[in-house]
């Protein structure tokens, strides 16, 4: 009976993963908008994951205005480029900031307590751990979307199954007991191949920068996968969501991307790779 399970639960996490690299790779290839609303749904529903950890029951004031404020930070990038400067990211993210305080403010004033605050701060937090980060991605240019998704897959796969085959040696076990030195070595190996692959095809910078971008971005990478590690740690629960049959939900799929988009939002504004 566990053999069957186990059979079952592998089945239904091959066919989501088949049906979000399907819906992934038509977004990609159709370009433009198509990406900007999937990255927009992506953000938008991992702010709501990220909120509903974090306040499982009531707190809907906090839900439905974070929900909003995620919505109107991702429609302000995905608009950018058209409406310049009335739209720019910074200010629009300041604009959120305002919100929240005035949220936080006008709540305070009615209960004297510190919870209007904390949601005030969950909700700046959301929209920096999620949003923030991964919109940059919309006006990323195709092999650049293609390079920010691949790279942490394969350092996850490769990290996962170098720790189930081979690890020994836990790397960090007060974040994220099960992964292993081992496992870590392997994920960052396989980011520095993609790295230097994509940047041989595709790059217009050197092989050594692309070595060094894979290092960065390797690292990264797993980081991101021990920050969400830690966050649902620290809440107490094994998935961000049941969204996604198999895989959880859409942060246990968006951890290593989100710190990999914003990482090279960064390193491609220092130096041009593709």
């Amino acid at each position: 009976m566990n053999e069957k399970f186990r059979a079952a639960s592998l089945s239904l996490r091959l066919v989501t993963a088949v049906v979000l690299a399907a819906v992934l790779i038509a977004a990609w290839s159709m370009g433009g908008w198509y990406v900007a609303a999937l990255v927009a749904v992506l953000a938008v529903a991992g702010m709501g994951e990220f909120l509903f950890m974090f306040q499982r029951e009531g707190g809907w004031g906090m839900k439905i205005l974070g929900l909003v404020l995620s919505a109107v930070y991702v429609g302000s990038c995905a608009l950018a480029p058209v409406f310049a400067p009335a739209l720019a990211p910074h200010l629009v993210l300041a604009f959120c900031a305002l919100v929240a305080g005035l949220y936080a403010l006008i709540f305070w004033s009615r209960e004297k307590t510190l919870v209007p605050m904390h949601h005030a701060a969950v909700m700046l937090c959301g929209l920096l751990y999620i949003p923030v980060l991964l919109s940059p991605a919309m006006q990323f240019s195709r092999w650049e979307q293609l390079f920010v998704v691949l790279l942490p897959a394969a350092s996850d796969m490769a990290a996962y199954f170098a720790g189930v085959s081979f690890g020994r040696h836990p790397i960090w076990p007060g974040v994220s007991p099960k992964k292993s030195v081992e496992g870590a070595v392997a994920g960052l190996a396989a980011a520095v191949a993609v790295s230097c692959i994509m940047g041989a095809l595709f790059g217009k910078a050197g092989m050594a920068a692309f070595a060094l971008l894979g290092v960065v971005m390797g690292v990264m990478a797993q980081l991101g996968d021990f920050f969400e590690s830690a966050l649902k740690r620290a809440v107490n629960v094994k998935d961000s969501s049941h969204l996604l049959p198999g895989h959880g939900g859409v942060l246990d799929r968006l951890d290593s991307i989100s710190f990999c988009v914003g990482t090279y939002a960064l390193a491609s504004a220092l130096h041009a790779f593709f």
